[in-house]
């Protein structure tokens, strides 16, 4: 019988999964079963076949293949565990966009305000959308001709996206111009940054925030820390917060950015032949031995468990915030046909001290593993630092300091949820006041933005505004800034008077004894 593409796909990752279960997978490559596939798997294959080409020609309407075979596949792999997921081609193509850090486009960042897509960050620099002087607050209300009012988000992000060169034509509602502006950009490869902060929050004191682990994160991070002159740092801030992760080799190359050679940074474990297999340090560090405090909270996951994990057991850095989320799995990722794609976990990994970071996810939905994650972290599985320190796993990176990320009220959440920092920052722009970064939001601008409240109808109170000023006015001072100077100077509001932020300024001191210590640790270690 002669397969259709949407069942072939659908057999091809039956045949991973099961050459996987048999011992037959790392990396990206596909070898040799030590079997052969049994009756059981033929006749699933039967089965399944059978079956859609009944629902093909017998449904009350019309199928779509891709979407059932699709689907079924999804069903698939929920019952192996959370991580493993099959990619549509559109998924596919943004996975890899996302691992090898650039794509085609136009280098804007839109989301959707008030049901139109909107502008809402500065263009690159040098990005065609610069280019054609497209500013924050422009509404996309046309794609090619098309309304962009019915369609979602992804749907218009793709059409702005394109092959190097070709052109793409939107409609443009400014605030504040009387017409609608017509443009036509010139796609070009646009750079997506892992790192889009790095400065010195306190003189001599580094800060650099990984936003994820892409092919060019390594490479970010060097090209960081020299513009922080790291070699007369007296401290690091390494901020892993909200990093969900991305590729294992970017995380083993980080992690020996802060080890020693010949410190392990990660150990993988699996059924496949050559899946066992530990990953110690390969350089030697003579200058970065500067103290580091690395930031992680509920959104850190995966490669930031590996960093943050390694520099925990290694005594080399303190780990600061909230207990990670928890993943301790390793998923090879696989093209498959029609331009789909597969990431399935054939590893897990443990930290240098032996801990599997994985959290259980046997005896719950995967929307509760996502998402409910309030329980207290399990301590039972104990495990000791270079320098004996207890360190814990089964339930993500618990950190050396617990300081959990303040909680917003009522009134704050009324505020995000009605955009007003944004639709306030827009209006006070379009009067194009100068912004510097000393800019400071005085009491007359919080009477201005109590204006604006009551003008777009949102509840109030002059005791919430005085109970959340400083909110008020950072938020404030955010929106306009990031507007006008972009999202480096923008972050530094953000972390003025963040908790774990100033724990960590109050821990450098502390960190910087660590360092020294596990330094002669393993000095004496190599002696003997």
């Amino acid at each position: 019988m002669k397969l259709r593409p949407s069942r072939a796909i659908f057999c091809f990752v039956v045949v991973l999964m099961v050459s996987a279960i048999l011992g037959g997978f790392f990396g990206n490559q596909v070898q040799a079963t030590t079997k052969e596939p049994g009756e059981d798997y033929n006749a699933s294959l039967q089965l399944f076949s059978q079956l859609l080409g009944l629902v093909e020609e017998n449904y009350a309407t019309a199928v779509d293949s891709d979407k059932a075979v699709y689907g079924s596949i999804e069903g698939m792999l929920r019952t192996l565990d959370p991580h493993s997921k099959f990619f549509t081609p559109k998924e596919f193509t943004s996975l890899r966009e996302d691992q090898r850090g650039k794509y085609f486009g136009l280098g804007i960042t839109v989301t959707t305000r008030f049901g139109k897509v909107t502008v809402v960050s500065p263009p690159f620099p040098g990005s065609p959308a610069e280019k054609v002087g497209l500013k924050v607050g422009d509404v996309i209300s046309h794609v090619n001709g098309e309304s962009t009012e019915k369609l979602e988000l992804n749907e218009v992000v793709s059409k702005l996206k394109g092959p190097r060169g070709t052109s793409v034509k939107i409609k443009i509602i400014r605030p504040g111009a009387d017409e609608p502006l017509e443009l036509s950009v010139i796609r070009d490869e646009i750079a997506k940054y892992t790192i889009n902060n790095a400065f010195s929050i306190k003189p001599k004191i580094g800060y650099i925030k990984l936003d994820s682990f892409a092919e060019t994160s390594g490479q970010e991070l060097r090209d960081a820390l020299k513009k922080l002159d790291y070699k007369n740092m007296d401290g690091l801030i390494f901020d892993l917060r909200g990093n969900p992760g991305g590729l294992l080799t970017e995380a083993i190359e980080i992690s020996e950015t802060f080890l020693q050679k010949g410190q392990m940074i990660v150990e993988t474990r699996g059924r496949a032949r050559g899946s066992n297999r530990p990953v110690s340090s390969s350089r030697i560090n003579q200058d970065n031995l500067y103290p580091v405090v690395v930031l992680i909270n509920q959104n850190s996951a995966s490669a930031s468990e590996i960093v943050s994990g390694a520099l925990q057991d290694h005594d080399r850095a303190i780990v600061v915030g909230e207990t990670s989320f928890g993943k301790g799995l390793v998923q090879s990722v696989y093209p498959l046909q029609k331009n789909a794609g597969l990431a399935l976990t054939t590893q897990k990994w443990y930290t240098p001290s032996g801990r599997l970071i994985q959290r259980d996810y046997s005896h719950i939905s995967q929307f509760d593993y996502y998402n409910h994650r309030d329980e207290p972290a399990k301590k039972d599985d104990i495990k000791y630092s270079d320098l004996g320190s207890v360190v814990y796993g089964g339930g993500g990176i618990t950190p050396d300091y617990v300081v959990q990320t303040p909680k917003s009220n009522d009134f704050q959440e009324s505020m995000a949820r009605h955009f007003v920092f944004f639709t306030f920052g827009r209006d006070f722009l379009a009067k194009n006041p100068p912004v510097d970064p000393s800019f400071a939001v005085t009491d007359v601008l919080l009477d201005q933005f109590k204006e604006h409240l009551a003008k777009r109808n949102v509840g109030f109170t002059e005791k919430d505004i005085q109970e959340n000023k400083d909110y008020l006015k950072r938020a404030i001072r955010y929106e306009i800034i990031y507007n006008r100077l972009g999202v480096t100077e923008a972050a530094r509001v953000l972390l003025d008077g963040d908790p774990q932020i100033n724990k960590a300024l109050e821990l450098m001191p502390d960190a910087k004894s660590l360092a020294e210590k596990a330094r002669k640790a393993m000095a004496a270690k190599q002696d003997r």
